[in-house]
Protein backbone atom coordinates (compact mmCIF):
# COMPACT_ATOMS: atom_id res chain seq x y z
CA UNK A 1 0.00 0.00 0.00
CA UNK A 2 1.29 3.47 -0.85
CA UNK A 3 2.24 5.37 2.31
CA UNK A 4 0.49 8.42 0.93
CA UNK A 5 -2.70 6.71 2.04
CA UNK A 6 -1.68 7.35 5.63
CA UNK A 7 -1.70 11.10 4.94
CA UNK A 8 -5.48 11.36 4.90
CA UNK A 9 -6.84 13.07 7.96
CA UNK A 10 -3.65 15.10 8.51
CA UNK A 11 -4.37 18.56 9.94
CA UNK A 12 -2.15 20.36 7.45
CA UNK A 13 -2.96 23.90 8.60
CA UNK A 14 -2.24 23.08 12.25
CA UNK A 15 1.19 21.66 11.36
CA UNK A 16 1.94 24.72 9.22
CA UNK A 17 1.04 26.96 12.17
CA UNK A 18 3.45 24.97 14.35
CA UNK A 19 6.21 25.33 11.75
CA UNK A 20 5.87 29.10 11.84
CA UNK A 21 5.81 29.10 15.64
CA UNK A 22 9.19 27.35 15.59
CA UNK A 23 10.64 30.21 13.55
CA UNK A 24 10.77 32.37 16.69
CA UNK A 25 10.79 29.59 19.31
CA UNK A 26 13.66 27.25 18.28
CA UNK A 27 12.93 24.82 21.11
CA UNK A 28 9.80 23.76 19.17
CA UNK A 29 11.72 22.51 16.13
CA UNK A 30 12.30 18.89 17.28
CA UNK A 31 8.59 18.24 17.84
CA UNK A 32 7.64 20.10 14.66
CA UNK A 33 10.04 17.97 12.62
CA UNK A 34 8.56 14.86 14.21
CA UNK A 35 5.05 15.95 13.22
CA UNK A 36 6.02 16.58 9.61
CA UNK A 37 7.83 13.24 9.41
CA UNK A 38 4.91 11.29 10.84
CA UNK A 39 2.48 13.09 8.54
CA UNK A 40 4.54 11.75 5.62
CA UNK A 41 4.76 8.22 7.02
CA UNK A 42 8.43 8.62 7.98
CA UNK A 43 10.13 7.62 11.23
CA UNK A 44 11.98 10.87 11.88
CA UNK A 45 13.37 14.06 10.38
CA UNK A 46 16.54 16.13 10.62
CA UNK A 47 17.22 19.79 9.83
CA UNK A 48 20.88 20.52 9.21
CA UNK A 49 22.61 23.78 8.34
CA UNK A 50 25.94 24.77 6.87
CA UNK A 51 27.36 28.26 7.17
CA UNK A 52 27.95 28.32 3.42
CA UNK A 53 26.04 26.96 0.44
CA UNK A 54 29.28 25.57 -0.97
CA UNK A 55 29.15 22.14 0.65
CA UNK A 56 32.45 21.19 2.30
CA UNK A 57 31.39 18.08 4.23
CA UNK A 58 30.79 19.82 7.58
CA UNK A 59 27.42 20.66 9.09
CA UNK A 60 27.31 23.68 11.33
CA UNK A 61 23.96 23.18 13.09
CA UNK A 62 21.77 20.12 13.58
CA UNK A 63 18.20 19.76 14.86
CA UNK A 64 16.64 16.31 15.02
CA UNK A 65 13.20 14.98 15.82
CA UNK A 66 13.25 12.93 19.06
CA UNK A 67 12.77 9.57 17.33
CA UNK A 68 15.93 9.92 15.25
CA UNK A 69 18.17 11.83 17.65
CA UNK A 70 20.31 8.90 18.83
CA UNK A 71 20.78 7.54 15.33
CA UNK A 72 21.76 10.88 13.83
CA UNK A 73 24.16 11.64 16.69
CA UNK A 74 25.95 8.41 15.71
CA UNK A 75 25.92 9.50 12.06
CA UNK A 76 27.67 12.76 12.97
CA UNK A 77 30.16 11.25 15.43
CA UNK A 78 31.20 8.62 12.87
CA UNK A 79 32.07 11.33 10.34
CA UNK A 80 29.73 9.99 7.66
CA UNK A 81 28.66 13.47 6.58
CA UNK A 82 32.02 13.99 4.84
CA UNK A 83 32.05 10.54 3.21
CA UNK A 84 28.55 10.07 1.84
CA UNK A 85 27.53 11.26 -1.60
CA UNK A 86 23.97 12.03 -0.50
CA UNK A 87 24.41 15.77 0.07
CA UNK A 88 26.56 16.49 -3.02
CA UNK A 89 24.06 14.61 -5.19
CA UNK A 90 21.11 16.38 -3.61
CA UNK A 91 22.73 19.75 -4.35
CA UNK A 92 23.72 18.73 -7.87
CA UNK A 93 20.09 17.80 -8.53
CA UNK A 94 19.15 21.41 -7.68
CA UNK A 95 15.46 20.52 -7.44
CA UNK A 96 13.11 22.99 -5.66
CA UNK A 97 11.37 20.23 -3.78
CA UNK A 98 11.86 16.93 -1.98
CA UNK A 99 13.72 14.10 -3.75
CA UNK A 100 14.17 10.47 -2.73
CA UNK A 101 17.26 8.25 -2.86
CA UNK A 102 15.84 6.78 -6.08
CA UNK A 103 16.08 10.21 -7.74
CA UNK A 104 19.82 10.66 -7.10
CA UNK A 105 21.24 7.10 -6.86
CA UNK A 106 21.02 3.94 -8.88
CA UNK A 107 20.20 0.89 -6.74
CA UNK A 108 23.83 -0.25 -6.93
CA UNK A 109 25.18 3.20 -6.01
CA UNK A 110 22.76 3.45 -3.08
CA UNK A 111 23.91 0.11 -1.68
CA UNK A 112 27.59 1.08 -2.01
CA UNK A 113 27.35 4.50 -0.36
CA UNK A 114 28.72 4.70 3.24
CA UNK A 115 25.40 6.25 4.23
CA UNK A 116 23.73 2.85 3.76
CA UNK A 117 25.94 1.31 6.45
CA UNK A 118 24.44 3.68 9.00
CA UNK A 119 21.01 3.42 7.37
CA UNK A 120 20.86 -0.36 7.79
CA UNK A 121 22.43 -0.33 11.26
CA UNK A 122 19.60 1.81 12.62
CA UNK A 123 16.81 -0.03 10.82
CA UNK A 124 16.17 2.52 8.06
CA UNK A 125 15.73 1.77 4.38
CA UNK A 126 14.44 4.77 2.45
CA UNK A 127 15.20 8.49 2.63
CA UNK A 128 14.13 11.77 1.09
CA UNK A 129 15.46 15.31 1.44
CA UNK A 130 15.34 18.85 0.14
CA UNK A 131 17.89 21.69 0.19
CA UNK A 132 17.16 25.39 0.78
CA UNK A 133 19.70 28.08 -0.14
CA UNK A 134 19.66 31.12 2.10
CA UNK A 135 20.15 34.63 0.64
CA UNK A 136 22.86 35.11 3.29
CA UNK A 137 24.83 32.17 1.92
CA UNK A 138 23.74 29.39 4.24
CA UNK A 139 22.52 25.94 3.24
CA UNK A 140 19.62 24.28 5.06
CA UNK A 141 18.73 20.63 4.39
CA UNK A 142 15.61 18.80 5.59
CA UNK A 143 16.09 15.04 5.57
CA UNK A 144 13.82 12.18 6.69
CA UNK A 145 14.01 8.41 7.03
CA UNK A 146 11.57 5.53 6.71
CA UNK A 147 12.00 2.27 8.58
CA UNK A 148 12.94 -0.95 6.81
CA UNK A 149 9.91 -2.76 5.48
CA UNK A 150 8.08 0.43 4.52
CA UNK A 151 7.73 1.42 0.85
CA UNK A 152 10.06 3.93 -0.75
CA UNK A 153 8.89 7.55 -0.95
CA UNK A 154 6.60 7.74 -3.96
CA UNK A 155 6.06 10.75 -6.19
CA UNK A 156 2.77 11.33 -4.38
CA UNK A 157 4.60 11.30 -1.03
CA UNK A 158 7.14 13.85 -2.26
CA UNK A 159 4.42 16.11 -3.66
CA UNK A 160 2.70 16.00 -0.27
CA UNK A 161 5.94 17.04 1.43
CA UNK A 162 6.42 19.82 -1.11
CA UNK A 163 3.31 21.46 0.35
CA UNK A 164 5.24 21.86 3.62
CA UNK A 165 8.50 22.92 1.94
CA UNK A 166 7.87 26.69 1.52
CA UNK A 167 6.74 26.92 5.14
CA UNK A 168 9.75 24.97 6.40
CA UNK A 169 12.06 27.13 4.29
CA UNK A 170 10.61 30.44 5.50
CA UNK A 171 10.61 29.36 9.14
CA UNK A 172 14.17 28.03 8.97
CA UNK A 173 15.43 31.19 7.27
CA UNK A 174 13.73 33.34 9.90
CA UNK A 175 15.35 31.22 12.62
CA UNK A 176 18.77 31.85 11.11
CA UNK A 177 18.02 35.61 11.05
CA UNK A 178 17.16 35.51 14.74
CA UNK A 179 20.42 33.69 15.37
CA UNK A 180 22.46 36.31 13.51
CA UNK A 181 20.67 39.08 15.39
CA UNK A 182 21.55 37.46 18.71
CA UNK A 183 25.17 37.02 17.66
CA UNK A 184 25.44 40.68 16.73
CA UNK A 185 23.83 41.63 20.04
CA UNK A 186 26.35 39.51 21.97
CA UNK A 187 29.36 41.08 20.25
CA UNK A 188 27.96 44.60 20.65
CA UNK A 189 27.26 43.98 24.34
CA UNK A 190 30.94 43.16 24.80
CA UNK A 191 31.89 46.31 22.88
CA UNK A 192 29.94 48.36 25.43
CA UNK A 193 32.43 47.26 28.09
CA UNK A 194 35.38 47.81 25.76
CA UNK A 195 35.98 44.23 24.66
CA UNK A 196 36.79 43.21 21.08
CA UNK A 197 34.73 40.16 20.07
CA UNK A 198 33.38 38.25 17.10
CA UNK A 199 31.12 35.26 16.49
CA UNK A 200 32.87 32.58 14.45
CA UNK A 201 31.75 29.27 12.94
CA UNK A 202 33.75 26.05 13.01
CA UNK A 203 34.67 26.65 9.37
CA UNK A 204 36.38 29.90 10.40
CA UNK A 205 33.74 32.13 8.86
CA UNK A 206 33.01 35.27 10.89
CA UNK A 207 29.26 35.69 11.38
CA UNK A 208 29.26 38.91 13.44
CA UNK A 209 31.95 41.23 14.79
CA UNK A 210 32.03 44.45 16.79
CA UNK A 211 33.93 47.53 15.65
CA UNK A 212 36.65 47.04 18.27
CA UNK A 213 37.82 43.73 16.87
CA UNK A 214 37.36 44.90 13.28
CA UNK A 215 39.93 47.61 14.04
CA UNK A 216 42.57 45.16 15.30
CA UNK A 217 44.29 44.89 11.93
CA UNK A 218 47.75 44.72 13.52
CA UNK A 219 46.69 41.55 15.35
CA UNK A 220 44.20 39.98 12.94
CA UNK A 221 44.18 39.39 9.20
CA UNK A 222 40.80 39.56 7.44
CA UNK A 223 40.62 36.96 4.68
CA UNK A 224 38.31 36.41 1.69
CA UNK A 225 34.87 34.87 2.26
CA UNK A 226 34.53 36.45 5.73
CA UNK A 227 37.39 34.47 7.26
CA UNK A 228 39.82 35.73 9.87
CA UNK A 229 43.31 34.71 10.99
CA UNK A 230 45.56 35.74 13.88
CA UNK A 231 48.86 37.21 12.66
CA UNK A 232 50.74 35.34 15.40
CA UNK A 233 51.07 31.97 13.62
CA UNK A 234 51.33 29.91 16.81
CA UNK A 235 48.13 31.50 18.16
CA UNK A 236 46.38 31.02 14.83
CA UNK A 237 47.22 27.31 14.92
CA UNK A 238 45.62 27.09 18.37
CA UNK A 239 42.54 28.94 17.09
CA UNK A 240 42.12 26.44 14.23
CA UNK A 241 42.42 23.55 16.66
CA UNK A 242 39.83 25.14 18.95
CA UNK A 243 37.42 25.69 16.07
CA UNK A 244 37.41 21.98 15.22
CA UNK A 245 36.02 21.29 18.72
CA UNK A 246 33.15 23.79 18.49
CA UNK A 247 29.76 22.13 18.76
CA UNK A 248 31.20 18.88 20.08
CA UNK A 249 29.04 17.48 22.92
CA UNK A 250 32.19 15.90 24.32
CA UNK A 251 34.16 19.12 24.55
CA UNK A 252 32.63 22.19 26.17
CA UNK A 253 35.89 23.53 27.57
CA UNK A 254 36.95 27.10 26.95
CA UNK A 255 39.93 27.43 24.63
CA UNK A 256 42.21 30.24 25.83
CA UNK A 257 45.60 31.06 24.35
CA UNK A 258 48.07 33.94 24.31
CA UNK A 259 49.18 35.92 21.26
CA UNK A 260 51.67 38.65 20.55
CA UNK A 261 50.14 42.08 20.06
CA UNK A 262 51.22 44.91 17.80
CA UNK A 263 54.75 44.70 19.24
CA UNK A 264 56.70 41.90 20.90
CA UNK A 265 56.18 43.40 24.36
CA UNK A 266 52.38 43.39 24.19
CA UNK A 267 50.51 40.21 25.06
CA UNK A 268 46.86 39.46 24.47
CA UNK A 269 44.69 36.50 25.43
CA UNK A 270 42.11 35.08 23.05
CA UNK A 271 39.16 33.17 24.53
CA UNK A 272 37.10 30.90 22.26
CA UNK A 273 33.83 30.07 24.01
CA UNK A 274 30.84 28.10 22.70
CA UNK A 275 28.19 30.64 21.77
CA UNK A 276 26.16 31.48 24.91
CA UNK A 277 22.70 29.93 24.80
CA UNK A 278 23.81 27.07 22.54
CA UNK A 279 21.86 24.58 24.65
CA UNK A 280 18.66 26.49 23.95
CA UNK A 281 19.21 27.99 20.52
CA UNK A 282 19.17 24.92 18.31
CA UNK A 283 20.50 26.79 15.30
CA UNK A 284 23.74 27.92 16.89
CA UNK A 285 25.43 24.60 16.29
CA UNK A 286 29.19 24.96 15.95
CA UNK A 287 29.49 28.68 16.67
CA UNK A 288 31.71 30.37 19.22
CA UNK A 289 32.54 33.80 20.58
CA UNK A 290 36.16 34.85 20.14
CA UNK A 291 36.95 37.50 22.75
CA UNK A 292 40.24 39.39 23.13
CA UNK A 293 41.43 40.49 26.58
CA UNK A 294 44.63 41.85 28.12
CA UNK A 295 46.86 39.33 29.89
CA UNK A 296 45.89 40.68 33.31
CA UNK A 297 42.21 40.63 34.28
CA UNK A 298 42.14 40.91 38.09
CA UNK A 299 38.46 40.78 38.94
CA UNK A 300 35.56 38.38 38.53
CA UNK A 301 32.90 38.91 35.86
CA UNK A 302 30.10 41.23 36.88
CA UNK A 303 26.64 39.86 37.56
CA UNK A 304 25.21 42.12 34.87
CA UNK A 305 27.59 40.73 32.26
CA UNK A 306 26.94 37.11 33.26
CA UNK A 307 23.17 37.66 33.19
CA UNK A 308 23.26 39.40 29.84
CA UNK A 309 25.42 36.81 28.10
CA UNK A 310 23.61 33.73 29.35
CA UNK A 311 20.07 35.00 29.98
CA UNK A 312 20.20 33.99 33.64
CA UNK A 313 17.78 35.02 36.37
CA UNK A 314 19.23 37.18 39.18
CA UNK A 315 19.51 34.18 41.51
CA UNK A 316 21.12 32.05 38.78
CA UNK A 317 23.60 34.84 38.06
CA UNK A 318 24.61 34.97 41.74
CA UNK A 319 25.18 31.22 41.71
CA UNK A 320 27.19 31.55 38.49
CA UNK A 321 29.30 34.23 40.13
CA UNK A 322 30.01 31.85 43.01
CA UNK A 323 31.01 29.11 40.57
CA UNK A 324 33.35 31.57 38.83
CA UNK A 325 34.99 32.33 42.19
CA UNK A 326 35.57 28.62 42.85
CA UNK A 327 32.97 28.27 45.61
CA UNK A 328 31.42 24.90 46.40
CA UNK A 329 27.70 24.29 46.56
CA UNK A 330 27.90 24.52 50.35
CA UNK A 331 29.84 27.79 50.18
CA UNK A 332 27.23 29.35 47.88
CA UNK A 333 24.34 28.13 50.03
CA UNK A 334 25.93 29.51 53.21
CA UNK A 335 26.80 32.83 51.59
CA UNK A 336 23.22 33.44 50.44
CA UNK A 337 21.46 31.79 53.39
CA UNK A 338 19.72 29.22 51.19
CA UNK A 339 19.39 25.44 51.33
CA UNK A 340 21.79 23.21 49.41
CA UNK A 341 18.83 21.78 47.51
CA UNK A 342 17.84 25.25 46.27
CA UNK A 343 21.41 25.97 45.18
CA UNK A 344 21.63 22.55 43.52
CA UNK A 345 18.53 23.37 41.45
CA UNK A 346 19.95 26.75 40.47
CA UNK A 347 23.29 25.20 39.52
CA UNK A 348 21.48 22.74 37.25
CA UNK A 349 19.72 25.66 35.57
CA UNK A 350 23.04 27.49 35.09
CA UNK A 351 24.66 24.40 33.55
CA UNK A 352 21.71 23.91 31.20
CA UNK A 353 21.70 27.53 30.02
CA UNK A 354 25.46 27.67 29.49
CA UNK A 355 25.71 24.24 27.84
CA UNK A 356 28.30 23.02 30.37
CA UNK A 357 28.49 19.59 32.02
CA UNK A 358 29.58 20.41 35.57
CA UNK A 359 30.80 23.20 37.86
CA UNK A 360 34.40 22.76 36.73
CA UNK A 361 33.56 23.34 33.05
CA UNK A 362 31.22 26.20 34.00
CA UNK A 363 34.01 27.83 36.04
CA UNK A 364 36.30 27.56 33.01
CA UNK A 365 33.63 29.18 30.85
CA UNK A 366 33.07 32.06 33.28
CA UNK A 367 36.82 32.43 33.70
CA UNK A 368 37.11 33.19 30.00
CA UNK A 369 34.63 36.07 30.24
CA UNK A 370 36.53 39.35 30.36
CA UNK A 371 36.48 41.03 33.76
CA UNK A 372 35.15 44.53 34.33
CA UNK A 373 34.97 46.69 37.48
CA UNK A 374 32.27 45.42 39.82
CA UNK A 375 29.28 47.44 40.91
CA UNK A 376 27.18 44.52 42.14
Amino acid sequence: MNDAATMTGIDFERIVDRIHEAATAPELWPDVLEEVAHAAGAHGMVMITSDTDQWAGVWNGVVTSPSIQEAFSAFMSEGLSSRTETTPRLLARDHPGFVSEQDVFSLEEWERDPYREWNKKWGFEHACATAVHSPSGELIVFHMERLAGRPAFSRQDLEFLDRFRPHLARAALLSTRWRLTRMRAATEALALVGLPALAIARSGRVLAANALIEGMTEVLRWLPRDRVAIRDEAADTLLRAGLTQLGSPLNKAVCSFAARGANDQERLVFHLVSMPGEARDLFDGAVGLLVVTPVTTPQAPSLALIRGLFDLTPSEARVARGIAQGQTMGDIAAHHGLSRETIRTQIKAVLAKTGTRNQKSAAALFGAIPKVPLND
